[in-house]
């Protein structure tokens, strides 16, 4: 790169988790080029997510009912330098393309290596992709135009408006500020095959309170109302519960500040709960934990080994094995455990 770019779009991931694990790439490119324009370009979710990060310039939505032509006429408008593209879809790359961006960076993968002036070929072992962290990827990809970092400069915050909404939604569910409540979060938007059924998670943390590690407040986003509230049926302890009303991405920053600790699937709240500094007890199934393997000195990481994973597949065609045979002891130790772990530091 012979001079600073002016302005830099960076393509967002479409899962929340891959977007949170994209922070310290975030972070590394910003202070590479402090003085340039910084546009994120992704779902809008990621804007609250983000707000208080100081990460961006100027949020631009993609996604909904937006076309590819609009998204490269809004590409194009920007009139950027630089463009990151995080995704590995063929579309991801194809859109800054169109937009005549002159730097565009990515992996080379999905058949679009003509569509990137800079890519990376993908870490592979055989004819298989190796299971590379995401931190590190997205770390890999900015580092192509000189920026550096380690997937410790991944922390998020919450700002004092999402704090005081997030009491305020605590307060209506009966928490108040002196309380520290142990977080269950069991959906994922990936799919079903991530969840841990409902019955083993309630019975894990009826463990937990009498453990003493109450009380128990259930998360889920929208669309996981109906299995909160599985979990709450199979519940024998008490529990506040976000069925009614699932909050919104930066009132759960506020929310995940409070807790004690999460008990979760492998999903989006793992990894903000994580970048929040938040103990988090992981039950994962299918997918495999490598990818992941990062900013793990707050987490501990529940699965098992099985001949038929870790498959990636959405629906289990199976019996579920790699969920099911996690006990719900098994996780109430790992988060006694955990619990003691982050006390003595």
């Amino acid at each position: 790169m012979t001079q600073a770019p002016r302005r830099i779009v960076v393509r967002l991931p479409n899962w929340l988790g891959d977007g949170v694990m994209a922070v310290p790439a975030l972070r590394a490119l910003r202070r590479r080029f402090p003085v340039a324009e910084f546009v994120l370009f992704g779902r809008g979710v990621f804007e609250p997510l983000l707000s208080e990060s100081g990460l961006y310039d100027r949020f631009l939505p993609r996604g909904g009912k937006s076309s590819e032509t609009d998204a490269v006429t809004a590409l194009r408008d920007l009139d950027a330098d630089l463009a990151i593209i995080f995704p590995h879809s063929f579309r991801s790359a194809l859109e800054p393309w169109r937009a005549a961006i002159p730097m565009r960076i990515g992996y080379a993968r999905e058949g679009r290596t003509r569509l990137l002036s800079h890519s990376i070929s993908v870490h592979r072992r055989g004819r298989d992709i190796a299971p590379v962290p995401m931190h590190y990827q997205y770390l890999e990809l900015v580092g192509i135009c000189g920026a550096t970092g380690t997937p410790m400069d991944g922390d998020l915050a919450a700002g004092p408006e999402a704090e005081e909404r997030a009491d305020e939604w605590l307060a209506l569910r009966g928490i108040d500020r002196r309380t520290r409540p142990l977080g269950l979060n069991p959906g994922a938007s990936f799919g079903p095959s991530k969840i841990y059924p409902p019955e083993l998670l309630a019975a894990a943390a009826d463990r937990a309170v009498r453990a003493g590690h109450g009380p128990l407040l259930i998360l889920c986003g929208p669309g996981e109302e109906g299995l909160a509230r599985e979990v709450e049926d199979a519940l024998q302890s008490p529990c506040a519960s976000a069925a009614d009303d699932p909050p919104h991405l930066d009132v759960l920053k506020g929310i995940l500040l409070r807790l004690s600790a999460l008990v979760t699937t492998d999903s989006g709240p793992r990894h903000l709960a994580t970048a929040l500094g938040v103990p988090t007890v992981v039950v994962m199934g299918p997918t495999d934990p490598r990818f992941t393997a990062a900013r793990l000195e707050r987490s501990a990481i529940l699965r098992r080994d099985v001949p038929c994973g870790p498959c990636h597949e959405r629906f289990c065609p199976l019996d579920h094995r790699c969920m099911r045979e996690i006990a719900p002891d098994d996780v109430a130790a790992a988060l006694d455990q955990l619990l003691a772990t982050v006390a003595a530091v």
